[in-house]
């Protein structure tokens, strides 16, 4: 005996009308480069918005690394500084700041330091210097009248180049259409050209026979 066929169910229900609509069947054969071009846009909105997730990421995780290495920078000044000075050693840690971002700042409220030699140290978010400050002594007048002295020779240097390119301006040819001789010079006018005519070309040719004549002359008498 053969398996028994499983027999599709039929539907009873038929469709009354089928309407047709001429403007979407319009609109789907002439929309396909709009589709594509919307296709296109959306993908490029895509890519822009997950470009600025990766920033956003990359500078908070820059900023993380920064604040770590800034903490660590701290903790390293603040261990040198109370080997320097051992009187520091019993004093309690000074009490950290946190600014409108949250960044942690160490307080700078430290002991006045205003010995000739010392370093002080200024932190940033991003960057820290150390600053040497050293006392000025007598040869501080002196340093000041050797930048005067050097500021007014530059100054002097300055304007004899400044009058050396208005001179140079001043000289150089300024060339016009009413006045093409503006610089007085007299302008040396070319040979007027002609030609000759048959006497003239005549009398021209004579004389350079007569010089060839002289000239195989003179050959021979040489000889």
């Amino acid at each position: 005996m053969g398996f028994g066929v499983k027999r599709r169910r039929i539907d009873t229900k038929q469709v009354e009308e089928i309407p047709f609509d001429p403007a979407a069947r319009n609109e789907y054969l002439t929309g396909f480069h709009k589709r594509k071009v919307a296709r296109k846009e959306n993908a490029r909105e895509t890519a822009i918005k997950r470009d600025k997730e990766e920033r956003v990421q990359q500078r908070k995780q820059l900023r993380d690394d920064r604040k770590k290495d800034l903490e660590q920078h701290l903790a390293d000044y603040n261990a040198e500084l109370r080997k320097q000075n051992p009187d520091l050693a019993d004093q309690e840690p000074d009490d950290k700041v946190v600014d409108e971002n949250g960044d942690q700042k160490a307080d700078q409220d430290l002991t006045s330091q205003e010995d000739a030699g010392q370093e002080d140290e200024y932190v940033d978010e991003d960057k820290y210097t150390t600053v040497t400050v050293e006392a000025m002594g007598a040869g501080g007048n002196e340093e000041e009248e050797a930048l005067k002295l050097e500021d007014l020779d530059k100054a002097k240097a300055a304007a004899a180049e400044a009058a050396a390119k208005e001179s140079a301006v001043k000289k150089k040819r300024i060339w016009s259409k009413d006045k093409p001789n503006a610089d007085g010079k007299p302008k040396k006018k070319k040979p007027k050209f002609r030609y000759e005519t048959k006497s003239e070309r005549q009398d021209t040719r004579r004389k350079q026979k007569n010089k060839s004549k002289a000239a195989k002359a003179k050959r021979e008498k040489g000889e």
